[in-house]
């Protein structure tokens, strides 16, 4: 059984599941994981017959916690203010709203629709007033249950709300000093003394009191998050006792997910600048390989993403499936990755990747691009051509291993080659001069005899080819490679080795 189905088999009623995220940095694949997981959990519920909704939570009042390493000292003055009171790093808008565009632009491009809520709304809409009433009056229980579940003590002055101040605008640098009638007086270190109103936004709940407060608010059954929040006396735990206790109501059903690693690098993190923004990965990555590389793997086993070869071999990968799924041969389990995979669009209308990691590095001309394919039988929907066509080059530029680029040699550029290796050359020049088609597989087969009658060992027979062609001792699949460029330049290439 897939694991996406055996987690929501068993749950019985309407179900909504929950995601959400600071949009403090760059929201990067890491952060992908969370939602996708989410939107994994969301349609699995509708094909397991469920009914269900799915929402995704902005925390924009989370305020900045530090000057992070992609962000300019100025930002100093802003530390300690909410995310949607900051100015935007461009100018233009606010910070919360300069990264979160671009991530929710990038989720509708991955077919994932949830409904977005934004946290600082719901305070200011007064949504989280009676719940905060709730959280004072009940402070010491609450103050209890953090203190044994978590095994830290909290500090004297502790009080379960964050007043933001009113002069200089952080949440962070206040001091509560009296409450009454749904007002919070403080006292913050910029000198001011004033009052948050507990209906508006005037300040917020700590993380560990806010998390379940938003499972009561907003009906949550399900939400996925990452182990940091779900180890031993994590917020999980300490939320889980105070929304049963204090809120009455039931903790929503956890999926700790694992974290993803870039190749090379470790954990992804927005705050260490180890990552590839969202809108990045999708430059040069298909939604549905997007889409694949979180729904195969169980979303407790991490995920290694390699951006280079790794890339490519997750895309032939994708390729077979999707072939075995339109041929009707998948197992159930396959069947459901494949479903859960697609990004709201017929794959069958999207070219094969590697094929034109190949064809761009030949052609510049999305023209003679799509004439190639079409002449292969592979008719395409020109608008997701041109975007994949993108793609590929973007891929090719910036993370294609140096042995996997290429450009061809001109008809009468020298090469060193000894004479075996030229009669080798030759008689494969001979053989494909006599081809009635120019097929892939005709072609290798033609290299693969001369290369065995050479007496050379096929691994370095390919290499003279290769290096006669594109100058490096590596290249694409040889018959394909060579099918896609003219019959008459790869002949002219190998008369003026071979002579008349």
């Amino acid at each position: 059984m897939y694991w996406g189905q055996s987690l929501i088999h068993e749950l019985k009623g309407k179900q909504k599941v929950s995601t959400g995220i600071s949009p403090s940095g760059p929201i990067h694949l890491g952060n992908l994981r969370e939602i996708l997981t989410g939107d994994i959990i969301y349609k699995s519920l509708l094909m397991d017959g469920k009914e269900s909704e799915f929402i995704y939570l902005a925390d924009d009042i989370d305020p900045l916690r530090k000057v992070y390493p992609f962000l300019p000292e100025s930002y100093k003055e802003h530390v300690g203010k909410p995310l949607r009171d900051i100015p935007a790093p461009s100018g233009d808008g606010t910070y919360s709203e300069f990264y979160l565009n671009p991530f929710l632009k990038a989720l509708k491009s991955l077919d994932v629709k949830p409904q977005v809520i934004k946290t600082g709304e719901l305070y200011r809409d007064g949504k989280f007033g009676e719940i905060i009433e709730k959280v004072i009056e009940k402070k010491d229980e609450i103050r209890k249950i953090l203190e044994t579940i978590s095994g830290r003590e909290l500090e004297p002055e502790w009080f379960p709300y964050n007043p933001k101040c009113s002069v200089c605008g952080r949440i962070n640098s206040t001091t509560v000093t009296g409450y009454s009638d749904t007002k919070v007086s403080y006292s913050c270190k910029c000198g001011n003394n004033g009052e948050s109103d507990i209906y508006h936004d005037d300040g917020k709940l700590p993380w560990r009191i806010e998390w379940p407060a938003k499972w009561k608010i907003l009906k949550v059954t399900i939400e996925p998050f990452g182990k940091d929040h779900g180890t031993v006396g994590g917020s999980y735990d300490t939320g889980k006792e105070i929304v049963e206790k204090i809120f009455e109501y039931p903790a929503p059903l956890p999926l700790i997910y694992e974290r993803i690693l870039l190749k090379g690098k470790g954990a992804m993190h927005s705050s260490t600048g180890v990552n590839i923004p969202a809108q990045e990965i999708l430059s040069f990555a298909p939604p549905e390989i997007v889409r694949y590389i979180m729904a195969r793997v169980p979303a407790t086993r991490h995920i290694e993403f390699d951006p280079a070869l790794g890339f490519l071999s997750t895309m032939d990968e994708f390729e077979r499936l999707m072939k075995m799924e339109q041929e009707k041969n998948t197992t159930e389990e396959q069947h459901w990755i494949a479903t859960l995979s697609k990004a709201g669009r017929p794959y069958e209308t999207v070219p094969d990747y590697r094929h034109l990691t190949t064809l761009v590095q030949i052609y510049s001309s999305e023209e003679r691009i799509g004439e190639i394919l079409r002449s292969e039988g592979k008719d395409q929907d020109p608008d997701i051509l041109k975007e994949t066509i993108d793609m590929a080059r973007i891929w090719v530029h910036n993370y294609a291993p140096e042995a996997s680029k290429f450009s061809l040699k001109n008809t009468d550029d020298p090469v060193s080659i000894n004479e075996d290796e030229r009669k080798m050359l030759c008689d494969f020049n001979s053989k494909l001069g006599t081809l009635d088609s120019w097929e892939p597989e005709k072609i290798h087969e033609c290299a693969r005899e001369s290369i065995g009658n050479s007496g050379m060992q096929p691994a370095d027979g390919f290499k003279v080819i290769y290096r006669v062609l594109i100058g490096n001792e590596r290249g694409p699949r040889l018959g394909f490679f060579l099918s896609v460029i003219p019959r008459e330049r790869v002949l002219a290439r190998f008369k003026t080795i071979c002579g008349d």
